[in-house]
């Protein structure tokens, strides 16, 4: 049967030759700890309108950056007009009983004291004072209910949502957009395990976009974590960053120098989910568990279970290490 013939070819190879090795060499490395990131903000703001009206058009996106004063929604509507023309006759009232106001105050100074007395004076001043708060009261509230037909951004933000669209017919109170405001935003970035994290090591925000990495640091680890048991930290950027909400990466975050030592990747041996090294100290070759780090280049950094200098198998180490595969192995019948 073929699998005979494969166990006899196994049985039967020839010894392998002798090891080549390298000792292990000595170095110092910077570990680095990744976290998932997302530049959140701070408070977002929602826009509303002050009374009933029609959606007539929506000027903006989700995602959109906008510029503070710049037109967001248009709104129009025989509700909004109509509030518009009571507000406009009450403005119109306010300023013909101001004229009237006026005119008597007017007279009353040109007369005082001989046609009128003080009492009649004061009093044409009192009305001209109220006649012109009421003016100035009706010409903010007209003015007010005219800026509600284009709703625009208060400050420099990036479009969160868009709610209604043209056409719709919104009550007063009701959310129309959430902005997201720049320079009050934060880095959210959740780790798992229990790595040193030293809060005074600086780190960097590399965005997923592929966008330039911004320095950042950290201000404090929240006291709940991630529903999927992650830790949660807040940093902030050193400087200004060019970021928006939504914006998510990675946060690489360098840690102190450490020993260790470095070996070619093919010395590694990996045997029921744990990896080894074969050592040759002496012309005795010995399996040596080790913990592997990152990658440099051709070189694996074993970061646990070796010492510099010793020496390790760098060729056919898997078949060296399985060397004895074929005695404690027997195939079935």
């Amino acid at each position: 049967m073929r699998w005979h013939a494969a166990w006899l070819a196994l049985l039967t190879t020839p010894a392998l030759a002798a090891p080549v090795t390298l000792p292990a060499r000595a170095l110092r490395y910077r570990p680095q700890v990744q976290g998932w990131a997302r530049v959140e903000t701070l408070s977002p703001l929602v826009l509303r309108t002050a009374l009933a009206a029609r959606v007539a058009r929506v000027l903006v996106v989700p995602g959109e950056a906008v510029q503070a004063g710049q037109p967001l929604v248009r709104l129009a509507g025989p509700k909004l007009e109509g509030e518009l023309a009571a507000a406009h006759a009450r403005w119109q009232s306010a300023r013909h009983e101001l004229a009237a106001a006026q005119g008597t105050a007017a007279a009353a100074r040109r007369t005082y004291p001989v046609v009128t007395d003080r009492k009649a004076l004061d009093a044409a001043q009192a009305a001209l004072a109220a006649a012109q708060g009421d003016a100035a009261a009706t010409h903010a509230a007209f003015e007010a209910l005219q800026a509600q037909r284009t709703l625009s951004s208060p400050t420099t933000a990036t479009v969160d949502a868009v709610r209604v669209a043209a056409g719709a017919d919104v009550a007063a109170g009701a959310s129309l957009l959430t902005l997201l405001p720049r320079g009050s935003l934060w880095l959210r970035v959740e780790v798992f395990g229990n790595p040193p994290l030293p809060a005074t090591t600086a780190a960097r925000f590399v965005p997923a976009d592929g966008g330039a990495a911004i320095p950042v640091r950290r201000l404090a680890e929240l006291p709940t974590r991630a529903p999927d048991g992650a830790r949660v930290f807040n940093f902030v950027a050193t400087g200004s960053a060019r970021w928006q909400a939504g914006e998510t990466g990675a946060l690489v975050w360098p840690g102190s120098p450490r020993a260790a030592v470095a070996v070619p990747a093919e010395a590694l041996v990996l045997d029921a989910g744990r990896w080894y090294v074969l050592t040759d100290v002496h012309g005795k070759l010995a399996a040596q568990a080790v913990m592997p780090g990152p990658t440099r280049g051709s070189e694996v950094l074993i970061t646990k279970g070796l010492r510099a200098g010793v020496p390790v198998v760098v060729r056919q180490a898997y078949l060296l290490f399985h060397r004895d595969f074929s005695a404690q192995y027997a195939p079935l019948d």
